[in-house]
């Protein structure tokens, strides 16, 4: 006998109705009418993706692999049949396994579908639950409930739906021959008049009056319910670990918005958040960031299992949400990814008003059915909990939305989103640390001075500590403050660690403590850790995927670092960032023509960007294209006139051009704007440092390394071997020892290995330092502008700094 076949798929029986009473009368027509429906039906299986398991009688059985597939087969079918005599169908659809042994097709789900089928109306569908469920993601399909079947011999608990959209009938249920679990008679009562509040034309309540916690508090209890099935699911399920060994997992997809004022959209994105917020305080359960859960909006053309496949999360949960007047109809349902069973669901037609009521009721549940001893929270204190109004949230939404981007005009108005939510409610930390973190990151992408946002964003950090000490955003923020002010960095990672601490599934907070790992503490595997960490709660985000290829590539992890950026551009094809560090790492590689097409691609996807026009800049420079760089610089310069950093940098394009006194009017001109310039000194030291004013030089690289700590490695390591080159020409051993010293605990990618090099050809120790320069090369670890820096004029004409240059792809042709 041959073993079993076992799969999972959704499920569609169909009957012909009268097919019976046809028979006894007329035989030869109804033989006739099976071959009409399999020469009819066949076709639009078959362009459906569907599989013809078994025809039984007048009765068919197909399968599908996705609900989608399945349901638009079967109204395609309704449609068709429509205009063929006699053949009128009911169709059931149910989602489960279907077992395949000895050519026959049997199983407990296969046995629901053909029992939903009676309950059809003719020329229409009845879907279970389970595939009312997955129908709710899409507000093209309407349902409606025709309540529990009283199905003998099945054990699970099954709710009856039929579809009411594409013109399908509805069922009478009086004219159902097949009994409800209870009897027909109670099916009006189950429906609970719901719907026809619904068509009421009732006045909505203003909802910004409405604090968020209120409206939402019965229901965030249910989230109880959700944590114990995981966590029950685990361990009397079991389920199987995720990729990462990790036991329970859980992504938030946004719940639906089924109301018809589309002004509700962030009525129901407020439900998801406050879930989301929830579930991310118990321990043990990694729950997927808001970022990466609404990347899947609207989104239909995706199934849960490939859901959590992306998202390598063994659990995910999804909803809608209808309001009317002050009526609010709330459904969930938790799937397991892995083979798509729901686990949960429920429905809850609740007054706005009386919502906080549905907490003894969930509660009783959790405690009793699902046994909340699997969850605990972070520490033994209730949080403070963050509470705002709809239309305060809404501002605060969208200010986040625009933060994300990283561009000037993006951040700048996301600022103004922040000041009208504090404007609306002036109590709601969020909004102060969306103010300070957009302050700070301004400056730091260049589009301010830290001089002016600094001393505003510690305000805001501050406002929101004091609001709200036992927030993690809040500890985060105040980190960002905190790198930023330069204070102890043991006080600057304590804001971190408390941050992780009080919520392990805030993304941002494991993204920026690697970051602050991998610059200041220069723990570059433990960066890599939480940079992991953090992508692993928010796969989806671009900016935190662009900050591990950065740590992977200051592990000379370059192959991985480079699929990491393809990924990001794979997901967000218009993601600036991702061309820019992607274009960057080809320079490092040695792979001009791919570089340059990388940052030529930034400049068209987004000409109004001067990051852009920098990248490019740097890699015409880098190979001796001084008029296209300086051009690119100056592209820079006019998008950002009020930026000292577009200034900064173009004066190392004139550095690098050997335009001194250019170089040194730009300085001039920054120093006027700000007193916070560490490239300006850089630039400056390189200079004085040619004209062998040592000691203003090394006062100045000093300033230079010091603005540099906890901003940039790089840079930072450039500062170190400028005065590391200044010791070696005075012959300063311990000096020079102490600096390489520094320089061997930066990253791969930050330069410094080469920087060791140059210091090592001043010191008189040329076969150490062209060996370092080989094989940084050969690593991919180049000191890029080894073909264009002036210290290194002593040694260009030697044989072995030739051969560096051919060996890093260089074109000697090219003009300096």
């Amino acid at each position: 006998m041959s073993e079993p076949n076992r799969k999972l798929a959704t499920i569609v029986f169909t009957d012909i109705v009268g097919f019976t009473q046809m028979s006894a009368e007329n035989e030869p027509l109804a033989i006739q009418l099976l071959e009409t429906q399999r020469t009819t039906l066949r076709p639009i299986v078959d362009r459906h993706g569907g599989e013809w398991l078994k025809e039984m009688g007048d009765g068919l059985l197909l399968a599908f692999q996705t609900t989608k597939e399945a349901i638009d087969c079967c109204i395609e079918i309704q449609h068709t049949v429509k205009n063929v005599a006699n053949l009128d169908l009911r169709i059931g659809v149910h989602q489960g396994e279907v077992v395949v042994q000895g050519g026959d097709v049997i199983g407990d789900d296969v046995n629901i579908a053909s029992r939903s089928e009676p309950f059809a109306a003719p020329g229409g569908i009845a879907v279970t639950d389970r595939v009312n469920a997955s129908l709710m993601r899409d507000p093209v399909y309407q349902t409606k409930l025709i309540g529990k079947p009283a199905l003998k011999g099945v054990l699970q608990e099954i709710k009856l739906y039929c579809i009411t959209s594409h013109g399908l009938p509805e069922t009478n249920i009086s004219q159902v021959s097949a009994k409800l679990d209870g009897g027909n008679s109670t099916i009006e009562q189950e429906q609970d008049t719901f719907d026809s509040r619904f068509a009421q034309n009732i006045e909505a309540p203003k909802i910004s009056s409405l604090k968020i916690p209120l409206i939402l508090g019965g229901l965030v209890v249910f989230l109880g319910i959700i944590a114990g099935m995981i966590f029950i699911d685990g361990q009397g399920f079991n389920a199987t670990l995720s990729s990462t060994g990790e036991k329970e997992s859980i992504a938030v997809l946004p719940f639906v918005n089924m109301s018809s004022d589309q002004e509700n959209e962030y009525f129901s994105d407020g439900i998801t958040e406050e879930i989301l917020n929830y579930l991310s305080k118990i321990k043990g359960l990694r729950v997927i960031s808001r970022t990466s859960a609404f990347t899947y909006k609207e989104r239909t053309d995706i199934s849960i299992a490939e859901i959590g496949r992306e998202l390598d999360v063994t659990h995910v949960l999804e909803g809608s949400v209808r309001k009317a007047g002050n009526k609010v109809r709330i459904t969930a349902q938790l799937i397991r990814s892995q083979d798509d069973a729901h686990l949960w669901s429920e429905t809850y037609d609740r007054d706005l008003e009386d919502i906080f009521a549905v907490q003894d009721e969930i509660a009783q549940t959790i405690v009793g059915t699902l046994k909340m001893d699997y969850i605990i929270h972070t520490n033994d204190r209730e949080p403070k909990k963050t509470e705002t109004s709809i239309e305060a949230y809404n501002m605060y939404l969208q200010g986040i939305h625009f933060q994300d981007r990283r561009d000037e005009d993006g951040m700048r108005t996301a600022l103004s989103f922040f000041k009208r939510t504090v404007q609306l409610d002036s109590e709601y930390e969020l909004a102060y640390v969306g103010l300070a973190n957009t302050y700070l990151l301004l400056a730091d992408y260049g589009y301010a001075s830290f001089d002016e946002n600094l001393p505003l964003a510690e305000y805001n950090a501050n406002k929101a500590m004091d609001l709200n000490p036992e927030s993690a955003e809040v500890h985060a923020a105040n980190a960002f403050v905190s790198l930023i002010r330069k204070d102890d960095p043991r006080k600057t990672e304590s804001y971190y660690l408390k941050a992780i601490e009080l919520n392990p599934n805030y993304a941002t907070a494991h993204h920026w403590y690697s970051d602050f790992l991998k610059i200041v503490l220069k723990d570059h595997q433990k960066a890599l850790l939480y940079g992991k960490a953090a992508q692993k709660l928010d796969p989806l985000s671009g900016i935190i995927g662009i900050n591990l290829a950065k740590i992977q590539i200051s592990l000379n992890e370059k192959e991985d670092a480079e699929r990491t950026l393809k990924n990001i551009i794979k997901v967000h094809p218009e993601f600036l960032q991702a061309y820019i560090s992607l274009g960057t790492l080809y320079m490092s590689k040695g792979r001009w023509n791919e570089s340059e097409t990388m940052a030529k691609k930034a400049t068209d996807i987004k000409p109004e960007d001067g990051f852009a026009w920098k990248t490019l800049a740097e890699i015409m420079t880098a190979q001796g294209k001084m008029v296209e760089g300086i051009n690119a610089y100056k592209k820079f310069v006019d998008l950002n006139p009020t930026s000292t950093m577009a200034l900064e940098h173009l004066s190392i394009g004139y550095y690098f051009e050997r335009s001194f006194d250019k170089a040194s009017n730009t300085i001039e001109t920054i120093y006027d704007q700000t007193t916070f310039s560490p490239l300006a000194n850089l630039v400056e030291g390189w200079i004085l440092l040619l004209e062998k004013d040592y000691t203003s030089a090394l006062k100045v690289l000093q300033s230079s390394r010091n603005g540099f700590l906890g901003l940039s490695a790089q840079h930072e390591a450039l500062s170190l071997c400028a005065q590391g080159i200044i010791h070696a020409i005075q012959n300063h051993t311990e000096e020079v020892a102490s600096i390489i010293s520094e320089l061997e605990h930066f990253g791969d990618s930050d330069g410094a290995k080469s920087m060791v090099g140059i210091i090592k050809l001043y010191s008189g120790k040329r076969p150490e330092g062209y060996a370092i320069f080989r094989d940084d090369i050969i690593n991919d670890n180049p000191y890029v502008y080894l073909y264009i820096d002036p210290l290194l004029d002593p040694f260009r004409d030697e044989t072995q700094f030739i051969e560096l240059l051919n060996l890093y792809n260089m074109n000697k042709n090219n003009s300096l």
